[in-house]
């Protein structure tokens, strides 16, 4: 633990800017969540188109279940995003020095390459709670109108975050192989 200076930094500071704390970590998140084009697997926007519809249709006739609907759905939600959370945490506990000093050298960066799912996940996780806490909120005799957008908006994000599963589960096992890989290779 000398008091040398470290000259070698990379393009990705420790501390992003902004005016707060609170601030710097939320750009920093949303600059590793992709929800693009280009980052689509197609049966994400194709799962959330379905999951609008059926919102909207739950939310149009009273006579259909959403409050069982509602509970299965928060129910859902929770799980995955603590399964998520349980992923990165062991993928974060396999990114040992070793490995790290390894990926650096072949120019990989672990967390923006392979696990921007999961934090994509989280994301659209967040939002799906949001929208159904503001759906639980609507009173059973409120506008029709109002409730079909808000169970549309929460099941199009829903269906989002379980389709989103299947592609972060391809970048665990890719990143899991990759861990393989630079195993055998020496510092």
């Amino acid at each position: 633990m000398g008091t040398e200076q470290w000259t070698n930094f990379d393009s990705y500071p420790e501390e992003p800017s902004g005016r707060t704390l609170g601030d710097k970590y939320f750009k920093e998140f949303t600059r590793l969540v992709h929800v693009s084009l280009r980052s689509w697997w197609w049966g994400e926007p194709l799962g959330a188109a379905l999951g609008g519809v059926g919102g909207a249709w739950l939310g149009h006739d009273d006579d259909l279940p959403i409050d069982e609907v509602l509970g299965v759905a928060v129910s859902m939600v929770g799980v995955i995003i603590g399964s998520v959370f349980a992923i990165l945490a062991m993928i974060t506990r396999a990114c040992d020095n070793t490995f790290l000093r390894k990926a650096r050298k072949a120019r990989i960066l672990p967390v923006t390459n392979y696990l921007w799912p999961f934090f994509t996940i989280i994301a659209m996780g967040i939002l799906s709670t949001v929208f159904l806490l503001v759906l639980a909120g609507i009173p059973d005799d409120g506008p029709t109108g109002l409730r079909m957008m808000v169970a549309a908006t929460a099941g199009f994000c829903i269906l989002w975050t379980l389709a989103s599963l299947l592609p972060a589960l391809g970048a665990l096992i890719v990143f899991t192989r990759l861990i393989e890989k630079t195993s055998g290779i020496s510092e």
